[in-house]
């Protein structure tokens, strides 16, 4: 058994978080409750009001921050570090990426500084994706040995058991997750609804603030379904051929790592994380492009349905095992030099 840096107890790792609701952050929490990590660590979650900037004492080795930093979180960090002293603060970037940034940021230079100045007040970042820490480590000036690279991962039951998509029939394209700008839902619906998905069904599983909007958008497309919230992602998974994620920016994409372990080819924005889920699991494609799309397609029926369906789950076979021994070989380390 690997001995505990502190010995005659575990370490103590406190995750920090501004948003305790059910999405891929939280799932993802998950990891700290799995026997390899609870034999050398005791995880607790500490929830803040996302206007906390006064940084609260807590009892731990390791002080985990899930949140996007800002300006006003500096003030955050720095009184982290402060009163703390003997605490490692590990910062894990779920939001910030090089698409986010291309959208959103009007001020580059000043953003950037930011996050330079963010992440100095750490001792260890993890990005959950390497396009996102290729990115992070030129947008906040980080020495590569900083960085970690954990693919994000949240146990889903069922899915690697599921029986791979049957092919002869019409294509089902499935996409799901929260109906928001984000997600790029809007784009996939229009593909559809100027047929450049012929001989596809679209099944849309989800909720959110666009609801009423994309229903708008599809209404009268006979090819589009809504299936409402997915409570339960194998059957939904089992209900599709294919799965879309459209995204206009995407750290990692959870979506598009459950449909490989359901066994089910992935189309892909060219963003973020989602570019390399691709490799060997589906194809990228650019939604706004006919032509793309059409060469998708036609890569998805001279491949085969079912191979790329086997290839698919055989790129996910071991994360879930390699992300446990990630955080335990993370949390016996020390800070990078």
């Amino acid at each position: 058994m690997t001995p505990v840096p502190f010995p005659g107890r575990r370490i103590r790792v406190a995750n920090l978080l501004d948003d305790c609701s059910l999405g891929g952050v939280t799932r993802a929490l998950g990891v700290f409750e799995a026997e390899e990590l609870t034999r050398i660590a005791a995880a607790t979650t500490v929830v803040m009001r996302p206007a906390t900037i006064v940084a609260p004492r807590i009892a731990a080795d390791v002080i985990i921050t899930h949140f996007p930093p800002n300006w006003r979180r500096l003030v955050l960090l720095a009184g982290l570090k402060l009163r703390h002293p003997k605490a490692r603060i590990v910062h894990v970037e779920h939001s910030y990426t090089r698409a986010w940034e291309a959208i959103h940021v009007r001020n580059r230079p000043r953003f950037r500084a930011m996050l330079w100045l963010a992440m100095r007040l750490v001792d260890q970042i993890v990005c959950v994706s390497q396009a996102q820490a290729e990115w992070l480590q030129v947008a906040a000036r980080i020495d590569a040995r900083r960085i970690t690279v954990i693919h994000p991962y949240a146990e889903n039951p069922g899915l690697a058991e599921l029986p791979l998509p049957a092919p002869g029939r019409r294509l089902r394209i499935g996409a799901y997750g929260r109906f928001c700008e984000q997600k790029g839902f809007d784009v996939l619906i229009s593909a559809f609804r100027n047929g450049w998905f012929p001989g596809c069904d679209l099944v849309l599983g989800g909720f959110g603030e666009d609801e009423p909007k994309l229903r708008a958008l599809a209404a009268d497309c006979p090819d589009i379904r809504f299936t409402g919230k997915v409570d339960d992602v194998a059957t939904f998974l089992q209900s599709c051929d294919v799965v879309a994620v459209p995204s206009r920016w995407e750290a990692f994409g959870m979506v598009a790592n459950e449909a490989r372990e359901a066994g089910r080819p992935i189309l892909v924005a060219p963003v973020d994380g989602l570019s390399e889920q691709a490799a060997r699991a589906g194809v990228l494609v650019d939604f706004t492009d006919p032509e793309s799309i059409s060469d998708a397609l036609s890569v998805l029926r001279s491949t085969g349905l079912q191979a790329l369906a086997q290839r698919a789950r055989a790129t996910v076979r071991h994360c879930c095992q390699l992300r446990k021994s990630q955080w335990f070989a993370l949390l016996l380390s020390g800070p990078a030099a």
